[in-house]
């Protein structure tokens, strides 16, 4: 399973990532995990992902959010935010899960269940 995070921040983006491999070493969930720093290095991504932590921030994550939507119908995309109006709009786009900031380990593990359906 591929799985990326995608965070501006390094330290912020290792964290989830951290996270994320926890849940699926907990789980015996086989998973590539891959960070992704800025808007255009996601851009340029050669592979396809399962999962996509977007959390980028704002418009801008938003807006990465919805092309991936059109590249990709089966992504599981979980957005990261600090500004709740975003949740509307993640519906509309058929996120799998909106994560309100700070972001803490049971809010990733909820996430993780709700992408993979329900599974651990």
């Amino acid at each position: 399973m591929n799985i990326a995070v995608c965070e501006n921040s390094r330290t912020t983006a290792e964290q989830l990532r951290g996270w994320v491999q926890q849940y699926c070493t907990l789980y015996d969930i086989p998973a590539v995990l891959r960070c992704f720093l800025s808007p255009s290095e996601f851009s340029n991504r050669k592979e396809c992902f399962h999962i996509v932590f977007m959390a980028f921030g704002g418009i801008t994550g938003f807006s990465q959010a919805r092309q991936l939507r059109e590249a990709d119908q089966d992504c599981r995309i979980i957005m990261v935010d600090d500004t709740q109006e975003f949740a509307v709009r993640c519906v509309r786009l058929h996120c799998t899960d909106f994560i309100l900031r700070p972001v803490e380990f049971r809010h990733v593990v909820r996430s993780m269940r709700l992408a993979l359906g329900g599974r651990p």
